[in-house]
């Protein structure tokens, strides 16, 4: 675990010494690493017994984190991908196929050892750190595509992955459709252009902006509020 530990410290230094500015300009982000612990690597293997140990991807992990785009986020996988040697093949897009409703992007490293840089926006790092508060509550098995056997915990957990997959996926779309049309405007000068094009595009940019803000600000909120009920029901016994 300790070789594991500084493999991922290793690749973590990396990643912070390539220059984000071009793509993120002056956006925050954040980028950490730490290896698996020894029970969820025994529940790793435990689950699945025809996975040998040396083939297990995310024994270390590194998690890049920023407020950014869904373009800009394959542009961030692309960059770490590239500077590690690695091609699309190491790629592993969880947006298009999340598991348990958990949505990202993976890049799987072959280096001395392997490691898994998991790629988030800060909305798919919000709804994944509840879940995993979810997961205390209602049981591990919910990040494995299990459900619980009570009804309505059923639902609870049904409604928290529509939450990730439809929800924060609609609004993450809009903000990416505001940003390609941000980024038109800007370049064709259009806010002062007299065009219907133009005049179309600066009216949807509007609309978006504005339910953008409001939407995202009350998806932020309701997954902090998850996040400290569970926390509370694991706290006080599960109750």
């Amino acid at each position: 675990m300790v070789w594991y530990n500084e493999a991922a410290a290793e690749v973590q230094s990396e990643i912070l010494r390539l220059d984000w500015e071009p793509l993120l300009d002056t956006r925050p982000f954040e980028v950490t690493s730490r290896p698996k612990t020894i029970d969820t690597l025994r529940q790793k293997l435990q689950r699945d017994h025809a996975t040998p140990l040396p083939s297990i991807q995310d024994i270390a992990g590194v998690r890049f984190e920023a407020e950014m785009s869904l373009d800009e986020q394959d542009a961030v996988v692309n960059a770490i991908a590239g500077r590690f040697g690695h091609d699309e093949s190491a790629i592993k897009d969880l947006r298009v196929s999340p598991h348990s409703g958990y949505r990202a992007v993976h890049i799987w490293l072959r280096l001395d050892a392997r490691v898994e840089v998991q790629v988030r926006t800060h909305l798919q790092g919000m709804w994944a750190n509840m879940y995993e508060s979810a997961a205390d509550h209602f049981g591990r098995g919910i990040r494995y595509d299990e459900l619980p056997n009570d009804p309505d915990e059923r639902k609870i957990v049904e409604r928290l992955r529509e939450l990730s997959t439809a929800d924060i996926a609609q609004l993450e779309q809009d903000r990416n459709e505001s940003a390609r049309l941000r980024m038109a405007a800007e370049e064709r000068g259009l806010p002062g252009h007299p065009s219907p094009r133009a005049a179309a595009i600066m009216s949807r940019l509007r609309k978006l902006d504005a339910r953008e803000v409001s939407t995202e600000q009350r998806m932020q909120e309701m997954l902090t509020q998850l996040h400290d009920v569970f926390t509370a029901a694991r706290r006080n016994g599960g109750s």
